[in-house]
């Protein structure tokens, strides 16, 4: 019988950062050590969920605890459970494999399930020579159900067994899901410079460089907004942390949810906890970002990706080049608007994606003009069960040259004027 589980983070590759909650669950991979990566937010789900149903349940994020290998097995190996939930994603393989090798040789009577929204991805014949079992799609949603047919025997929503090669469609969190509080408090949370949570689930849009909705999935589904507010002055008072990160890929789709999250953000009264968010430029109007400045949101992350009509087009992340034309006249609103209102906004670039140098030119002309305060530009990467257009990229010596020039565009918030006038006085 199963009683005792351990969640876990694995350790990255020496000399790397394993970021296994990047980009929808499908994960990245920075080539630096102690790089920016997400507290494991799915684990913390899943912890509370397990334990909401009676399992005894821990957790060990090697990522978070700057764990090497050796010692995230000595760890285990001294509080071995009844069975290991380890965390895994396509991008973060090869340290996922070399840890599950390590742990199946040293603890070979522990039955070892995989779960990540991406972890589906993984070649078949490489994921069962390591592990017993794969949760496919939401874990926080189908953990409790999975372990219970582990041991049972019998099926269960997304549960995807050694053996079988016939793959299970994924389970998914509904729309207003019931969850109970994140437990991170079976995680090293002293160590993270913030916490996450989430409003909503996937996404509708059809963007085909976009991996969010592989890993998360479509429709998009929402939470009942008095309920994130409740967990997110919870999170605030409970771990005392200066910034909180919705995860959610379009956190403002739906204006009205945003109103009413809002709303109840202020009945709960003063001091705000400070959060963030992301979200395409369309659906941060004027209003959208007003509420949201008046209830403590004090940085949004702006999905720019490129301000070419027909090139947002091509990549069907607008219906066509009209749409395309409105979309960018969105995201020079929603910049004024942030500057307006004292809220940080932070554009995301995306390059490699067939691009002319005079589409760059473009961008780096709206980011003159416009002036956002920060400036992120990424890499299109073809993740698994992404499907991109047919292009031709420009040479890499021109893309690393544009890239330079595009994320040097950084026009940071100057302060409050008394402080800047401060700084004058002898």
């Amino acid at each position: 019988m199963i009683r005792t589980v351990l969640f876990i983070n694995p350790p990255s590759l020496p000399g790397t950062t394993a970021n296994r909650e990047a980009t929808g669950g499908m994960g990245l991979t920075m080539p630096t050590p102690r790089a920016f990566f997400y507290p494991p937010q799915t684990i913390a789900y899943g912890v509370a969920a397990l334990r909401a149903a009676g399992y005894v349940v821990g957790a060990v994020d090697a990522v978070g605890q700057d764990l090497t290998l050796p010692a995230t097995l000595a760890l285990l190996r001294a509080h071995a459970p009844d069975v290991f939930l380890v965390q895994v994603t396509p991008k973060t393989w090869d340290a996922d494999y070399r840890f599950l090798h390590a742990l199946g040789r040293e603890l070979p009577h522990v039955p070892r399930v995989l779960f990540g929204t991406g972890a589906h991805f993984l070649p078949y014949e490489e994921w069962t020579a390591v592990a017993d079992a794969l949760l496919v799609g939401d874990a926080e949603w189908g953990v409790v159900a999975a372990l219970d047919a582990l041991q049972s025997g019998d099926d269960a929503p997304g549960f995807w067994r050694a053996g079988v090669r016939a793959q299970p469609a994924a389970v998914r969190i509904p729309p207003n899901p019931v969850l109970p509080r994140p437990a991170w408090d079976a995680l090293p949370t002293d160590g993270y410079t913030f916490l996450t949570l989430w409003g909503s689930r996937g996404c509708d849009a059809m963007c085909r460089w976009c991996p969010y909705v592989v890993g998360w999935g479509r429709p998009r589904r929402s939470r009942d907004p008095e309920a994130v507010a409740e967990e997110l002055f919870w999170l605030w008072r409970t771990f005392r942390k200066e910034r909180h990160i919705f995860r959610d890929p379009v956190f403002a789709a739906d204006p009205e949810w945003v109103f009413a999250f809002t709303r109840a953000l202020r009945e709960r009264g003063r001091p705000f906890p400070p959060w963030e968010v992301e979200d395409r430029p369309e659906h941060l109007t004027p209003e959208v970002l007003r509420a949201m400045k008046g209830a403590g949101c004090t940085q949004v992350k702006l999905g720019l990706e490129v301000v070419s009509p027909s090139l947002l087009a091509r990549w069907q992340r607008v219906p066509d080049v009209a749409a395309g034309e409105a979309y960018v006249e969105a995201a020079a609103r929603a910049i004024r608007t942030c500057r307006e209102v004292n809220l940080v906004c932070h554009a995301f670039i995306v390059t490699g994606v067939g691009e002319t140098e005079e589409e760059l030119a473009a961008t780096e002309a709206f980011l003159r003009k416009y002036r956002p305060h920060y400036v992120s530009v990424k890499r299109f990467t073809a993740y698994p069960g992404v499907h991109p257009i047919p292009f031709t990229p420009l040479p890499e010596e021109v893309l690393q040259r544009w890239e330079a020039r595009l994320a040097a565009h950084r026009y940071p918030p100057k302060g409050p004027w008394w402080r800047r006038w401060r700084r004058w006085i002898p």
